[in-house]
């Protein structure tokens, strides 16, 4: 008897992860979770569990996985036995630009299209394709399905979107606010509306995803109407190794004075600035914090930490709090308040004395709104968006 095809396979890369899970079609029961982390680093690893079978695999890789194709093809040696009933396939795509808002089945000229967006989301759009080839390549004649997470900004009115420049580069580039982490922030505001049991059309949310990459979403009504990414997953607050607002004559100076090359511009900013360029020693915030003077239980930093790293490591934590505040005040005072903040992530979720300090600072103005944590769980929503189009 044939085996029916009726599970949902979702691909969710990273920079230097891959997560994936299986959903059963018709409720979306997820019947099998795995991640790969530090691709492109030694201590690959790969850790699966099972929910049917309560089978769990976990192997190291001490010499490193050494990129996203390659642990694909490891996930898929363990992933065989369930080859045979997966019914199609989503993945996570930063960046869709203003083309794609809804989630889409791949093909050759779609996979040509989405290859511009790549200089704009270099951490991810390459590797998100790459994914999407690899698994056409290892389980052919299944559907592929790109689920973008520019698509939850289409409702951002054009006075946000737009930046003052000249018109034309908008009209004839397509140069504008797009935000990301969009599969996150949508997540965020569902999960937000069942917990409260509030439409959300009747309340105004702020939600935060703070991780390796941080993004805030205004959600006015249900409606995303500003969000702190804007034409790539640069701009905005600071970030792990990524610099977020800073003057756009910074680049300028440094290529006239220091002779930078626009690559060399591109590394700067994109992975050593952030927490990265400040502590200038760790990007993960555990170390920032420990070194800061905070404990972490069950975590051991790599090294004991010199007096120079702790009063950098404190400076770096006071600006990623103040970034962040200063964003969601100015969302409060453009929706005409806030009745929910709501944080995910490694850092937003995850992290209680990070959040705490931001809620601290927060609290000193607007001293009703209400906060929470939610788990992030990018990889149900894509299999929801998915599952829109399964026929």
């Amino acid at each position: 008897m044939k085996k029916q095809k009726d599970h949902i396979l979702i691909i969710n890369s990273g920079s230097s992860t891959l997560k994936f899970k299986i959903f059963h079609q018709a409720d979306l029961k997820i019947e099998l979770n795995g991640i790969v982390e530090k691709i492109g680093l030694s201590g690959s690893f790969i850790n699966i569990s099972e929910n049917t079978s309560r089978r769990i695999i976990m192997k190291n890789y001490p010499s490193g996985i050494a990129n996203h194709q390659e642990a694909l093809k490891e996930v898929m040696i363990y992933l065989k036995h369930w080859k045979s009933k997966i019914k199609i396939i989503g993945h996570r795509v930063v960046h869709g630009g203003s083309e794609f808002t809804q989630p889409t089945i791949i093909n050759d000229k779609i996979l040509k299209k989405l290859e511009k967006f790549g200089q704009l989301a270099p951490l991810h759009n390459p590797i998100n394709l790459l994914c999407i080839k690899t698994c056409i390549e290892l389980i052919p004649g299944i559907k592929n399905i790109a689920v973008f997470d520019t698509a939850f900004y289409k409702t951002i009115p054009d006075y946000a979107y737009l930046y003052p420049i000249p018109w034309e580069y908008y009209k004839n580039f397509n140069i504008r606010r797009y935000g990301f982490h969009g599969i996150s922030h949508q997540y965020l505001a569902e999960q937000t509306e069942e917990k409260i049991k509030k439409p959300l059309k009747k309340i105004k949310l702020i939600t935060c995803h703070l991780g390796s990459g941080c993004s805030i979403t205004a959600i006015k009504f249900g409606q995303a109407i500003e969000t702190s990414m804007g034409f790539t997953p640069l701009e905005g607050i600071m970030m792990s190794t990524r610099s977020g607002d800073i003057d756009p004559s910074i680049p300028i100076y440094l290529i006239r004075h220091l002779n930078m090359s626009l690559s060399e511009i591109e590394e700067l900013l994109n992975k050593k600035s952030g927490l990265l360029g400040i502590f200038n020693y760790s990007k993960d915030m555990r170390d920032v914090m420990i070194a800061a003077g905070y404990r972490i239980p069950g975590y051991q930093p790599p090294k004991k930490f010199t007096r120079d790293d702790k009063i950098k490591a404190k400076l770096a934590l006071k600006m990623f709090i103040y970034r962040i505040v200063k964003y969601i005040g100015g969302y409060a005072m453009i929706m005409g308040g806030v009745d929910y903040i709501v944080f995910t992530g490694g850092i937003g979720e995850r992290n209680a004395t990070i959040r705490n300090l931001i809620i601290k600072e927060i609290k000193k103005s607007i001293k009703k709104v209400k906060t929470m944590a939610i788990p992030a769980n990018e990889e149900l929503m894509i299999a929801r968006e998915v599952k829109k189009i399964i026929k």
